[in-house]
């Protein structure tokens, strides 16, 4: 499906969020149900800690041994070993009739170490339409209206209805299990965006907007976005 072309979209755009308190439109029990799992994967668990919670008792089924490391036995996307720090992705596809979705979970070790902690992960609902993610109900009036660093708040005053919608896409990471004190000392390595896809006033026409997290005002605000032609199907 096309959702899962949008792995190549994920690595370009940049980080995501867990949650938004401006959706405006009630979660399935499906959804909800898949949202509580997906927050559960907290930053800095192992791998055999997310397996536990990914399968439960049956949990040491889907583990094995690889390099003196403890991985999933699910083929990895991809695996890396740079300058005494290993990385592994791996991607879980949901063929759900009434929410198909792919999330992406990200390992990194430590320098010289055989441990993977949690790092990044990202869930992206899949739809038939032009980008292969699911879209908001909501129109966003006129385009011109945006200046480009609004609030969800903010936002909202120009779209249709009350709230933002469904999320097409959700993204978070933070590495600090992985860094060294003076390197959080640093750089905090984390954040948190989201992707919507809205409606226009003209029919022919969309409006993608990416949302990012702002530490400092703790509040999600716009951080970029692109009009798109909606190709004929």
């Amino acid at each position: 499906m096309k959702c899962l072309k949008q792995l190549g979209l994920v690595l370009v755009i940049g980080v995501l969020c867990l949650s938004g308190t401006l959706d405006g439109q009630a979660a399935s029990k499906e959804e909800q149900h898949v949202l509580k799992e997906y927050r559960s994967f907290k930053f800095g668990l192992t791998v055999t800690q997310v397996a536990k919670i990914m399968y439960g008792a049956s949990y040491k089924q889907h583990l094995k041994q690889k390099n003196g490391a403890t991985v999933l036995k699910q083929k990895a996307n991809w695996a890396q070993n740079e300058k005494g720090y290993r990385s592994r992705g791996y991607s879980f596809y949901d063929k759900s009739k009434t929410l198909p979705r792919l999330m992406t979970l990200e390992f990194h070790t430590r320098k010289n170490q055989t441990t993977y902690f949690l790092v990044q992960k990202t869930l992206q609902f899949a739809a038939d339409t032009n980008s292969g993610l699911r879209e908001s109900t909501r129109t966003l009036k006129h385009v011109t209206y945006i200046r480009g660093d609004e609030t969800e708040a903010e936002l909202d005053e120009l779209l249709s209805g009350k709230g933002l919608g469904q999320v097409g896409l959700r993204w978070s990471l933070d590495y600090k299990s992985v860094q060294t004190k003076q390197e959080r000392k640093e750089y905090k390595y984390r954040g948190q965006m989201k992707i919507y896809t809205f409606k226009s006033s003209n029919p022919k026409k969309q409006i993608e907007v990416m949302m990012k997290f702002d530490y400092q005002k703790k509040q999600y605000v716009i951080n970029n976005y692109s009009i798109h032609t909606i190709k004929p199907k």
